[in-house]
């Protein structure tokens, strides 16, 4: 019999275990009897479901510090007593894995729901055991059924309690069977490398946060570095009850985003204070990490790019060092989930090109933001207007060097990845496609040509995301089209708002037909934009304010979702006045077009339901995260979509919001 490549990696793997499961030969090994007794305190988890096969893992610490290997043994039955085992085998691990564990499990039954634990050596009598996880397999592909899923992003630890994953625990026991979640679709800032002193308000962080073992404190925050750094973090952050819950009961299918790393990085890069410093070393320790602690299936893929952690020496110059670390660990795969459902999952990090513009940029040609012109000149490069860039800016005196001229386009995602990203669209036959996708679709421009007499242009107030890389999201977007590719739905994060809208095929023609639809996600707990925009409005752009905020009586409202759906000219009309009629008169936003729904004030999560035709997603704002609970925290409210399959030609529609109980603002009555 030939070997496979699955076979071979069993062999040469020193870091995952491998077992069949069969049913003629049940493997029940058994722990040595000097086995030490462990604990296992960021209890289990299982991840990126197979039809025959899911990756399980645990950190399973011995009780008295040793130095030699410990034994482990896993357990897997359908049964939640584990009356019948149907697989029992010993794994070994040991600090140079921090004591994590990763077994890939395969020969099991698919689309079918299993239950598994870890047991170490007697502790006072009785053997030590690890809470008991629940997983399921996927679905064969071309295996008809409704697809359950949720979608999370940005859990920041110390700025909030994780009230969501309570919330959705709780709902989610008390659902039908049918309508229960199936997984769950984490895309990124799982962890946070920064700890902040204090939340953008300058009031206390409700939680505290262990220092790390080494670390870098400046006057905002505190910094992982270090491999034992990145390793506190999840540990402290898997410390959670609630989180460790969610872990323990849904598989989780995980990207990253920039917080896993160092904030608004690129490759090896780190950006902290508008710098640009090289530490491929920092990259390699937060890719060990992250592959020790979240359970992700990468080698065991057949003819995919994605691939397990390998350590790589750093030498050489700069960028063979770069590479080296980047190379240590490849994320982006594609998961199937039945007839219905492909999962492609996108790295937005690890080959980006350095942001188009520098900060100072727009201020030096006299503009207030980045200008969606500006932008689209400074990443396109040597390609912009067919290969035909101007020599100077059109801003100022007209006298500035366009610095873009000779620069080869800006990507988010890198030629490699972006070319397997089509060809893996292009070669699905579900008919729906997950993008799982760190950084929103969505364009967020502000409309600011809208202003009369100012000389102003549509501007965009963040280019760290998608709006930054037009140049290639039109080629993606364009090739959906061309290649008449449909039911493509991005599932986003990062941006700490909840978002709807549908997506152009070109990022600089109003009049262009959508060709897929985005829904960015609130994060879990991590402070929500407009709390950003509401500091910085108050302390140093007094000017920009009435685009941002409005004081009532009440409290603060949020008039930056106003400038986003219905433009500037509703945002200072009702920022003067409080006539949430002035929306409907003076928008909408032109320069968002497709965007139907925005709350930059929501902390939460996403719920999707897949059906052959149709896709039906809720975005769930919470109440306050803040506080720390003992009852699952209760729902604000939820914005409720559908987006039927679309044909060959045709443009997705999105439906929605729709709100069962309650709205943000400015969609409660009397605000549209």
């Amino acid at each position: 019999m030939p070997i496979t490549r699955r076979d071979l990696l069993a062999l040469l793997s020193s870091s995952t275990f491998f077992f069949t499961l069969s049913q003629t030969r049940v493997l029940a090994a058994q722990l040595p009897d000097d086995s030490a007794p462990l604990e296992f305190p960021q209890g289990v988890a299982s991840g990126d479901p197979q039809p025959d096969g899911v990756m399980l893992w645990t950190r399973a610490v011995p009780v008295s510090a040793t130095k030699a290997p410990v034994n482990v043994l896993v357990q897997i039955s359908k049964d939640r007593d584990f009356s019948t085992v149907l697989l029992q085998a010993q794994l070994t691990t040991n600090a140079g894995s921090d004591y994590t564990v990763r077994s890939y499990i395969n020969g099991l039954h698919p689309d079918t729901q299993y239950f598994y634990r870890f047991l170490g050596g007697d502790k006072n009598g009785e053997a030590s055991v690890s809470r008991t996880g629940r997983t399921r397999t996927a679905p064969e592909q071309g295996q008809p059924g409704r697809v359950n899923l949720a979608f999370a992003s940005c859990q920041n630890y110390e700025q909030a309690y994780y009230g969501s994953w309570a919330r959705m625990l709780a709902d989610d026991r008390a659902a039908a069977e049918e309508d229960r979640i199936q997984f769950v679709l984490h895309l990124g800032d799982f962890i946070y490398e920064q700890v902040w002193f204090e939340l953008p308000d300058g009031s206390p962080t409700p939680r505290t946060f262990a220092p790390f073992p080494n670390g870098v404190e400046n006057e905002k925050n505190r910094y992982a570095v270090s491999l034992a750094d990145y390793r506190h973090l999840y540990k402290v952050y898997l410390g959670d009850p609630h989180l460790q819950e969610a872990r323990a009961n849904w598989p989780f299918i995980c990207t990253w985003d920039d917080h896993e790393f160092a904030d608004n990085n690129y490759q090896s890069y780190v950006t902290y204070d508008g710098g640009r410093v090289l530490d491929a070393k920092r990259k390699l320790n937060a890719n060990q990490a992250w592959f020790e602690f979240i359970p992700a299936v990468l080698d065991e893929l057949d003819e995919q790019p994605a691939h397990d952690f390998q350590p790589r020496a750093l030498d050489g110059d700069a960028a063979t060092q770069n590479q080296a670390a980047l190379d240590s660990l490849r994320i982006y795969r594609k998961l199937n989930w039945g007839e219905y459902l492909d999962i492609v999952l996108t790295d937005s990090r690890s080959y980006r090109s350095e942001s188009c513009l520098s900060d100072e940029v727009a201020a030096s040609l006299g503009l207030p933001l980045n200008t969606v012109e500006l932008v689209a000149i400074a990443d396109a490069g040597n390609a912009y207007a067919n290969g035909q860039p101007p020599e100077a800016l059109p801003y100022g005196d007209g006298t500035a060097a366009n610095p873009a001229m000779h620069r080869e386009p800006g990507s988010m995602l890198g030629l490699q990845q972006r070319e397997w990203f089509l060809k893996t669209m292009v070669a699905s036959t579900t008919p729906w496609k997950i993008w799982a996708n760190a950084m929103p679709l969505l364009p967020l421009r502000l409309d600011m040509s809208a202003l009369p007499f100012t000389g102003y242009e549509d501007s965009i107030f963040s280019i760290d995301g998608w709006s930054g890389y037009p140049h290639e999201l039109g080629i993606l977007m364009n090739r959906l089209e061309k290649d008449g590719i449909t039911g493509v739905v991005s599932l986003s994060g990062d941006h700490h708002m909840h978002g709807a809208g549908t997506v152009q095929h070109s990022t600089t023609d109003s009049e262009a037909l959508p060709v897929a639809v985005d829904f960015a996600v609130a994060g879990i707990s991590s402070a929500p934009l407009f709390e950003d925009l509401l500091a910085v409005a108050k302390a140093d752009h007094p000017d920009f304010a009435a685009l941002v905020y409005r004081e009532t009586a009440n409290g603060v409202e949020p008039v930056w979702n106003i400038s986003m759906l219905h433009g500037v000219l509703a945002a200072y009309g009702y920022s003067r006045t409080g006539l949430g009629a002035l929306n409907n008169w003076l928008g909408p936003n032109a320069a968002n077009p497709g965007l139907r729904y925005v709350d930059t004030t929501a902390n939460g999560y996403g719920l999707a339901t897949v059906d052959k035709g149709e896709m039906r997603v809720q975005l769930i704002t919470m109440e306050n995260v803040r506080r720390d609970f003992a009852e699952p925290p209760a729902i604000r409210h939820v914005a409720r979509f559908t987006v039927p399959l679309w044909r060959a030609g045709e443009a997705p529609q999105l439906a929605g919001p729709e709100f069962p109980d309650g709205a943000p603002f400015p969609f409660e009555q009397g605000k549209v």
